[in-house]
């Protein structure tokens, strides 16, 4: 294991905040601390599915444009690396120590939680590093997530669904008040969904946002092999399809050339760099093909719309032989929902407990596969990744895998996925 490994363990283990514990306050004490003061510009991305795709858009097209370019993400599937990149690159080990350091020796006696460390840190580095744009994905909600300390130029939401009740509401307006928080007066917003709630566009217009909306003030058309995208301000034809696959990486795209267009005064780009961005933008663990005989397919999915999504694109994808998943998830996220798109197309489950404390017992894993279907086929595993390689020895070239529930599911079945 590496240095940083085990640095975020120590930090991760001495933390006496809870996990998730939302609210500005503490953090914007801490960052007032250590005066961070971003000069550059802020892209706030924000929603309930696609936020990492959009990231990786974004990233890929500036940068192609000859811009140093921040992106802060989470979580990660492999290492700690991944969620604080530069220029497409992951920042180093000691780079990354020494402003977690930092920003712990200035916490005083305010104890934040790991996402807070970890996002002040992500903005020191980049404030050091004096790049020109920064792109920051919410952890949680928006509102009061930790990122929303810092100002936007401009923000996008790219879409409102049931996830994380226990902290955002129980209702799409309850969620989509949260998602709002990361908003601005007078600050372009880009909405990159339809079927925005009424409650949310009325709040947006109360602090006088500029409002994009998708199919309102920009649009998108598709074909086998080129994308066109119309909107108000901006036209951009023939470009690639993107590498990232499925239907909604259509929608995102379409957010993100919406995005970029309103920044085009401040932060101009090319054609070229647009065309190469597209090209070049990926992201593991989305619809991720991992192997095409026996066809293995891997997506974080773990909420009803995510899992909606992986089983539409599965089903117009998927080989004609046998179907196994190697499953598995988080207490907090409704099983039931995420479950049900698979059930009755999967000839065998595959599953075992996340290795984390926030895991979903395997007992209620094995009683909510039984509770559709009575006769189902469950194998019970120790680990994850004895799950897929279980999975993989049943396999014959023309069977299926789909691996899903969470990022813990996937990143565990990756380590030992034969490619």
């Amino acid at each position: 294991m590496s240095k940083l490994h085990d640095h975020i363990n120590n930090l991760y283990s001495n933390i006496n905040s809870p996990i998730i514990n939302l609210g500005l306050d503490r953090v914007g004490k801490v960052k007032d601390f250590i005066n961070i003061e971003p000069d550059f510009a802020i892209i706030m991305v924000g929603g309930t599915n696609g936020k990492g795709s959009v990231c990786a858009f974004l990233e890929t097209i500036y940068s192609k444009a000859g811009y140093s370019v921040g992106c802060f993400t989470s979580p990660h599937l492999f290492k700690f690396n991944e969620r604080i990149r530069i220029n497409l690159e992951q920042v180093d080990d000691e780079t990354i120590i020494k402003s977690l350091d930092l920003i712990q020796s200035k916490q005083k006696k305010i104890e934040l939680t790991y996402f807070e460390i970890t996002t002040l840190a992500a903005i020191n580095i980049f404030t050091e590093k004096k790049i020109d744009i920064a792109i920051l994905e919410v952890g949680l909600g928006g509102r009061l997530d930790a990122v929303n300390i810092f100002e936007p130029d401009i923000s996008i939401i790219t879409s409102i669904g049931m996830d994380h009740q226990d902290f955002l509401g129980d209702t799409i307006d309850e969620i989509a008040h949260e998602k709002s928080g990361i908003c601005r007066p007078n600050k372009p917003t880009v909405l990159n969904f339809e079927n925005i709630p009424k409650s949310m566009i009325k709040e947006l217009k109360k602090i006088n946002a500029s409002l994009s909306i998708l199919n309102v003030d920009y649009s998108f058309r598709t074909g086998s092999k080129s994308y066109d995208y119309k909107s108000n301000n901006i036209s951009m034809d023939k470009l690639p399809v993107p590498y990232l696959k499925g239907n909604n990486q259509l929608v995102n795209l379409a957010g993100c050339l919406r995005t970029i267009s309103l920044l085009q005064n401040k932060l101009p780009f090319s054609l070229a760099a647009v065309h190469e961005g597209i090209k070049c933008a990926r992201i593991e663990g989305r619809l991720q093909v991992l192997s095409n005989n026996p066809y293995i397919l891997a997506d974080v999915a773990h909420n009803v719309d995510a899992a909606i999504n992986l089983y539409n694109f599965f089903r117009t994808t998927k080989k004609s032989g046998n179907i196994y998943a190697v499953f598995s998830i988080l207490e907090s996220k409704d099983i039931q929902q995420v479950l049900l798109p698979f059930i009755d197309i999967v000839d065998e489950w595959f599953v075992s407990e996340i290795n984390d404390s926030g895991a979903q017992n395997i007992g209620v894993i094995i009683s909510s596969l039984k509770k559709y279907n009575k006769k189902v086929t469950i194998n019970k595993f120790d680990t994850i990744n004895m799950a897929y390689k279980n999975a993989y020895k049943k396999c014959d070239l023309n069977d299926n895998i789909i691996i899903y529930g969470s990022f813990f599911t996937v990143s565990e079945s990756m380590d030992g996925v034969k490619i």
